[in-house]
């Protein structure tokens, strides 16, 4: 009651407050919301390029590494001519050629691998064209920016318009056998990361207005293969409240991009 007291005898005294401060007082502190929001926004938008920067650069980065090996159909992997086989990750991974679940022959229960100069190399094609390998390092690599971006993206740090960019190195991971090979080699959680961000990935594209002819093959590999699609549309890592309507507009745009697809074979 003291400060009100105060207050109306100073506005006895002072005739009252004069309209023009009121206007002065609202103006300024607007003056200073306003000013206060444009520097928050400025220092966020740094920091989210700055974040999603370093991601583009680690995906270019590890697609860069000579850490695969391509050879010749059903050759056995030694470790005195590796080095001329040696390929970038990006090489077995732009390639639409299925990625196989190549297990040992002394014990299939478990997936064949081969050390090699200190690498762990897992096999992931053997057919009648080529045979090839890919460190664990590159496995484990991918999964863990894919864990990042997923991170990145749930917080609302990496937009739309940011998974749209980067279609090129998310989507392929969805497709050619890439999933079946990291569930088998980790286990579905890890394969519901990939699915989760591809399905969002594949949902930006959408909505940025991208239409390129990969997402078409994609949609058509996602139809095809049923067995899938637990991943993209019912994996753990979904939200069931918030991103209901993102995983319903992923089922439309497969399905009518994979229709695009059969039409123009």
């Amino acid at each position: 009651m003291g400060v009100i007291s105060d207050f109306i005898n100073y506005l006895r005294f002072t005739d009252g407050i004069a309209t023009s401060d009121i206007i002065g007082w609202s103006l300024g502190a607007l003056a200073g919301i306003v000013a206060y929001k444009l520097i928050d926004h400025m220092q966020t938008s740094i920091e989210r390029h700055s974040m999603v920067a370093s991601i583009e650069d680690g995906f270019s980065g590890l697609f860069d590494m000579p850490i695969a090996i391509s050879d010749a159909p059903h050759t056995e992997l030694t470790e005195k001519d590796v080095e001329d086989r040696k390929v970038m990750v990006r090489s077995v991974l732009n390639d639409d050629t299925p990625w196989e679940t190549v297990r040992c022959k002394d014990d299939p229960s478990r997936l064949e691998m081969h050390i090699i100069s200190n690498q762990r190399y897992m096999h992931i094609r053997d057919n009648d064209k080529r045979s090839d390998w890919i460190s664990t390092q590159a496995l484990h690599e991918l999964c863990l920016k894919c864990r990042r971006i997923e991170k990145l993206y749930k917080d609302g740090v990496m937009k739309r318009i940011d998974l749209a960019d980067m279609f090129r190195e998310i989507v392929p991971l969805g497709a050619s056998g890439r999933m079946e090979y990291i569930s088998a080699y980790y286990d579905d959680f890890d394969a519901d990361c990939l699915g989760y961000i591809v399905m969002q990935t594949v949902v930006s594209c959408d909505k940025c207005k991208n239409d390129s002819d990969y997402l078409k093959y994609f949609s058509y590999y996602y139809t095809a293969h049923p067995d899938i699609h637990r991943y993209f549309v019912e994996g753990t890592r979904i939200r069931k409240i918030r991103d209901f309507l993102a995983v319903r507009r992923f089922k439309r745009i497969v399905k009518d991009r994979s229709e695009r697809y059969n039409k123009n074979d």
